[in-house]
């Protein structure tokens, strides 16, 4: 399963109002997302994705797009059920 960076965003989007405006490619940093926020991120795309993610993955991907990459990763690397 192919995670894109749209997946991201809409997961994060849909509960952190205050990134309403975030696209695809902008940098956490550029849009002041605290390490709080990103752990919150962090809670969301795990959820919803069913793989672990920790806010410093988030900060070192640096964008959706990358974090999208990370998710798809670390789902494939899953045991098939």
């Amino acid at each position: 399963m192919e995670i894109t960076a749209l997946d991201v965003v809409e997961a994060i989007r849909s509960t952190m109002d205050e990134l309403s405006h975030m696209g695809p490619d902008d940098s956490f940093a550029d849009l002041d997302i605290d390490s709080l926020s990103l752990v919150e991120a962090a809670v969301i795309l795990s959820n919803k994705f069913g793989v672990r993610v920790d806010e410093f993955e988030l900060a070192d991907a640096g964008t959706a797009r990358v974090a999208a990459g990370l998710v798809t990763g670390k789902l494939a690397l899953q045991p098939a059920v």
